[in-house]
């Protein structure tokens, strides 16, 4: 028999309910709970009314549980093992992007399967991959779209995007390197380095328009993600700035600025900044979003304030890989939307969403010595970062981000037991206060997306954790040592003429935001 629809409504309960981050009321209700009717939210508000007005809903969480909209990872590129779990420490990108060459990674469908439980297991309810395509002949369209169901059978809402490069494919300038190299490593790079621009545009709006075309939709949200601004033509951006117009405003994920030495690409080969040349083609609007962009002028924050576009921001991954600390300050005060980002080099390496939220929090706590006129960030301003902040740079903002009527139902549910009751604190503390300070992925004990649970009492429900782990071990026991082959000695040749390359061209009188000694 059908139900109706009253007995498919679930009520969600919490001691609190965070609503909004953005609100300026606070967005907290307390006693309250999230009435949910397939995959969308019908009310927010308070548990005993909502519970008079659907008496026979099912229900989840509890009066001693904390329920908010699920955590977004705006920028992530699908690497199930991290590079470390790989046997690979981090060092300056530049460095990293030869070493890594040695690095053996899983199947498309493990890397998804254990990308996707880590994230929902801290609390996540959305991530972005954005997915390094090199060679388009080694990815065929029924190879992504295979990809795509393989995230989306684990119940995680996903945003893709594909990122190509038709130039600087190899490093940061890779015709000036390739003049400084020997024959043999010239013959060697030359097919990496330089390839057909035009049939690389080609693939990249095929493929785009292809899966716009078949998997799109709330689940698999379908953007493009080019990759780097020094790593595409002009020609390139003019077909994506044009793409994106014609599907209505779709996304452009980019990254931009993430070293100094990409800094360098741009005052060399523009003399100007790479977001400036960005903003000469016609890529910097709404829809745009730069990845890391650490390396800002004054200007170039005016240019995306101006825009109203969006970063996204990997506070341990930037440290991790010696990038430096983004002025995400300066970004704020300015207007500019600052998400939450990943890119799979968390502090603890497990993709505890919530951490890196506390980690941004503690990280960009100064701004200026001034005691008066320099507020902190807030803990509302950083769960934004995580939530609302983060669907905008994937153009979900009206979708998810929120607990608010007509919403896709994602959210969770934290046992209180650990942030209020470990030993004791303050009742009269400001609640999100306290979270932002203690909080932890592992606190997070059931997870709903789309209406859905997917976690419950601390379970994944939709993924065999033993049986994943197991397939994970028993293939990189038998195949992580594939990447040590004859031609990974080649690439260590060409990473030591690279490094004699950026001691010629880095200037060491590149200004930083922050100081991190005062003398």
């Amino acid at each position: 028999m059908k139900k109706n629809k009253e007995e498919q409504v679930i009520l969600v309960k919490g001691k609190y309910v965070f609503t909004d981050f953005t609100d300026p009321k606070g967005g907290i209700i307390f006693d309250g709970a999230v009435a949910v009717c397939q995959e969308k939210i019908l009310e927010v508000g308070d548990y005993s009314e909502l519970k008079q007005k659907y008496p026979n809903a099912l229900e989840e969480g509890s009066e001693k549980d904390l329920v908010m909209p699920g955590i977004i990872d705006a920028h992530s590129h699908g690497q199930g093992l991290s590079y470390v779990q790989r046997g690979f420490a981090y060092d300056y990108l530049e460095n990293c992007l030869f070493d890594w060459k040695r690095s053996v990674g899983l199947p498309d469908e493990l890397n998804a399967r254990l990308m996707a439980y880590k994230h929902i297991r801290n609390g996540s309810t959305m991530l972005h991959v954005n997915h390094y395509v090199d060679f388009p002949q080694n990815y065929s369209f029924d190879r992504i779209k295979n990809l795509i169901k393989s995230y989306r059978d684990t119940g995680i809402r996903l945003t893709y995007s594909t990122g190509m490069k038709d130039r600087n494919r190899l490093t940061n300038d890779d015709e000036t390197l390739y003049d400084r190299l020997p024959k043999d490593l010239q013959e060697f790079v030359s097919p990496i380095m330089f390839v057909d621009s035009e049939s690389i545009q080609d693939y990249y709006e095929a493929l785009f328009r292809e899966l716009r075309e078949i998997v799109h939709d709330d689940r698999s949200n379908i953007i493009m993600g080019p990759y780097w601004a020094h790593g595409l033509s002009d020609e390139f951006f003019e077909r994506i700035r044009k793409l994106s117009e014609q599907y209505g405003g779709v996304p452009k994920h980019i990254h931009t600025l993430q070293t100094p030495y990409q800094k360098e690409v741009g005052l060399k080969k523009y003399g100007k900044s790479l977001l400036e040349h960005l903003d000469d083609v016609g890529m910097v609007d709404e829809n745009l979003t730069l990845g890391h962009a650490v390396y800002l002028s004054e200007k170039d924050i005016d240019i995306l304030a101006r825009a109203k576009a969006s970063i996204t921001h990997h506070a341990s991954c930037n440290l991790y890989m010696r990038n430096g600390i983004a002025p995400v300050y300066e970004l704020i005060q300015k207007g500019v939307n600052v998400a939450l980002g990943i890119d799979e080099k968390q502090l603890n390496d497990d993709e505890d969403v919530m951490q890196e939220l506390k980690m941004i929090f503690g990280l960009h706590r100064m701004g200026s010595y001034d005691m008066e006129n320099t507020p902190a960030l807030t803990p509302a301003q950083v769960m934004s970062m995580g939530t609302v902040n983060a669907a905008k740079t994937l153009g979900m903002e009206d979708k998810v981000g929120a607990l608010m009527p007509g919403k896709l139902a994602d959210l969770v549910v934290m046992d209180l037991k650990w942030i209020e009751e470990e030993p004791w604190v303050a009742p009269d503390q400001d609640i999100l206060n306290t979270v932002m300070h203690r909080v932890q992925g592992r606190f997070v004990k059931d997870v709903m997306i789309h209406g859905e649970m997917v976690m419950r009492d601390y379970e994944v429900l939709t993924i065999d954790v033993k049986e994943l782990y197991r397939e994970v071990r028993d293939y990189m026991k038998v195949h992580y040592t594939d990447g040590r082959t004859p031609e990974y000695e080649k690439y260590l040749r060409v990473k030591k003429y690279y490094q004699e390359l950026v001691k010629d061209t880095v200037h060491a009188s590149q200004e930083v935001y922050y100081k991190l000694n005062a003398r």
